[in-house]
């Protein structure tokens, strides 16, 4: 088994179905109108480190996608059934199946040993466009508050920006199309997604699929 692995294959299909697994992660689901699966800042905010989240969450994720690469052709190569491109895609099924149940409580777990914020963890923690945010009322009191009432109030009758007008053109009408406004549109609300929507779940299993069968595909064991 081991006398035919092949590590520098190994490595090439395992950086290349990376790749490819990346695009797909965090271009797909905004196609769709979800936030991206961001992989790498989860995984790089584990480490308190003073350094990019997305730095080091690169360098974790192409090492597991290069690690499971080795793990493949050392293990699996030789007894999985069916064509290339079909054995690489079934083993896939592994390291999903870790990434939907043990994913989650594993970077925690990190979290507390490394001392980064339990919050590090979430992979919509970072590009979450429904995280609970400062508040932006732009009538707050504060010194560059446009409404504010001040000798040079740009909210005057005169010039007052906020004054009633047409919906489109008010900058603080209420607006309908809040993304955060009801949990069934929040992208990163617990449950399922929103309605012709794809669960998180299935697209971390097409990822995966695509990600096995490149490195099936790929790898070469040693003649």
């Amino acid at each position: 088994m081991l006398k035919q692995l092949n590590p520098i294959s190994a490595f090439k299909a395992g950086i290349v179905g990376t790749v490819v697994m990346t695009i797909i992660m965090y271009g797909l689901p905004p196609l769709m109108g979800l936030p991206p699966m961001d992989i790498m800042a989860a995984l790089g905010s584990v480490f308190p480190l003073k350094a990019s989240p997305y730095a080091l969450g690169a360098i974790v994720h192409f090492g597991n996608g290069i690690v499971l690469a080795l793990i493949y052709a050392a293990f699996f190569y030789s007894w999985l059934p069916g064509p290339n491109w079909l054995k690489g895609a079934l083993f896939s099924l592994l390291p999903w199946l870790f990434a939907i149940t043990l994913l989650e409580p594993s970077l925690q777990l990190a979290s507390q040993i490394f001392g980064a914020s339990p919050s590090a963890a979430n992979p919509c923690a970072v590009a979450n466009p429904c995280a609970a945010k400062a508040p932006v009322n732009p009538y707050a009191p504060k010194s560059s508050n446009p409404c504010a009432s001040q000798p040079t109030n740009p909210c005057s009758v005169q010039k007052n920006p906020c004054a009633a007008k047409a919906p489109a053109a008010n900058p603080c009408a209420l607006k309908a199309a809040n993304p955060c406004a009801t949990a069934a549109a929040n992208p990163c609300a617990p449950g399922a997604a929103p309605k012709g929507g794809i669960p998180p779940q299935v697209l971390s299993l097409m990822v995966h699929l695509i990600y096995g069968g490149i490195i099936g595909a790929l790898y070469r064991p040693r003649a």
